[in-house]
């Protein structure tokens, strides 16, 4: 990756404009709920964290911020180019990342070039390669209130599921 030529402050800005008027906003294909039903409250209280990294490879920008992780923080955001690597190649890294991290971390990915559709909606930035970092605790909590409590996964493939959910339990058996 080395230099990016990203402006970052225009990132920043494109990354909270898409939690604001996509993310954090009820979808009526996701039964009302917003694609991401902690997104809103986790900015709310500045729990959000946007990192542009200017320099390195993307496992060197993942490894930085793992090892710099602010535990205030409810998710850690690493914004690429998506020219940076391809669809596969940014998925394959991530999920490397995910079978040798300490399990405190989960770590999920997002690229223009690989559409996630739930229940007809496209779930992706559209723009940029983003790296999705949380709390493993924190996250499964979540799921497991958003499964118990309400219709939202109602809607979701088994695949979708899978890829999102899933697979998260099976990393903690193993």
């Amino acid at each position: 990756m080395n230099k990016t030529t990203m402006n970052q402050q225009q990132v920043t800005e494109d990354v909270k404009a898409w939690i604001a008027e996509f993310v954090t906003k009820p979808n009526p294909l996701l039964q009302n709920l917003p694609p991401c039903p902690y997104a809103k409250q986790a900015v709310l209280e500045d729990k959000v964290q946007i990192v542009v990294p200017t320099e390195g490879t993307v496992s060197y920008a993942i490894q930085h911020a793992l090892t710099n992780f602010d535990h205030n923080m409810d998710l850690v955001m690493l914004v690429f180019d998506p020219k940076v690597m391809d669809p596969e190649t940014f998925e394959a890294c991530v999920w490397r990342w995910n079978q040798t991290v300490d399990p405190e971390f989960v770590l999920l990915d997002d690229h223009p070039d690989n559409e996630e559709n739930i229940n007809g909606v496209v779930m992706n930035n559209g723009k940029y390669a983003i790296v999705f970092i949380q709390k493993s605790d924190k996250l499964d909590e979540a799921s497991k209130f958003l499964k118990t409590k309400t219709k939202y996964y109602d809607v979701w493939s088994q695949e979708n599921l899978d890829d999102v959910v899933t697979w998260r339990k099976d990393r903690k058996k193993s």
